[in-house]
């Protein structure tokens, strides 16, 4: 029986509270709620396209960082392309200068070649003249023939 009093209580506290509001003022609190409900259904859709435009720039913000990356790693590749550019250089350039010292010497060999050689020709046409002076020469009063076309130095 306590339980059908309270079952009563709460059907007569719910009838009466039903029964109680006016007609305009339930209208009002239904406009009220589909009110709330356009404008919650206008800030989701909002919401959803804020959350597709920040998707939007968080993919362009991560293409900038990997575009970043990949130039921080050709500006990495062209540094070290250049220091060995510069240490090959530096490499020819030492070795162009020890061709040149080289060629000098070599230039100054040739010149006292060149030299040896005109000296050694003077030498060797003097000793050609005085061989064949010696050769047409009459033998002097004092020599024999033999000793007169004896061999020559």
């Amino acid at each position: 029986m306590r339980h059908l009093l309270v079952a009563w209580g709460v059907v007569w506290l719910g009838v009466g509270c039903a029964a109680s509001i006016p007609p305009e003022r339930l209208q009002a609190q239904v406009l009220e709620t589909e009110r709330w409900q356009r404008e919650y259904q206008s800030e989701r859709e909002r919401t959803e396209m804020l959350a597709t435009r920040l998707a939007a720039v968080e993919s362009a913000l991560e293409e900038l960082a990997q575009e970043r990356a990949e130039a921080e790693q050709a500006r990495a590749e062209a540094e070290q392309g250049r220091a060995t550019a510069v240490d090959e250089l530096a490499r020819l350039e030492t070795e162009r200068h020890a061709l040149e010292e080289h060629n000098a010497q070599l230039l100054a060999r040739q010149r006292e070649l060149a030299a040896l050689h005109e000296e050694l020709s003077d030498v060797w046409y003097e000793s050609a003249l005085e061989r064949a002076r010696r050769r047409t020469q009459p033998p002097l009063p004092g020599e024999s023939v033999k000793e007169a076309a004896g061999p020559v130095p």
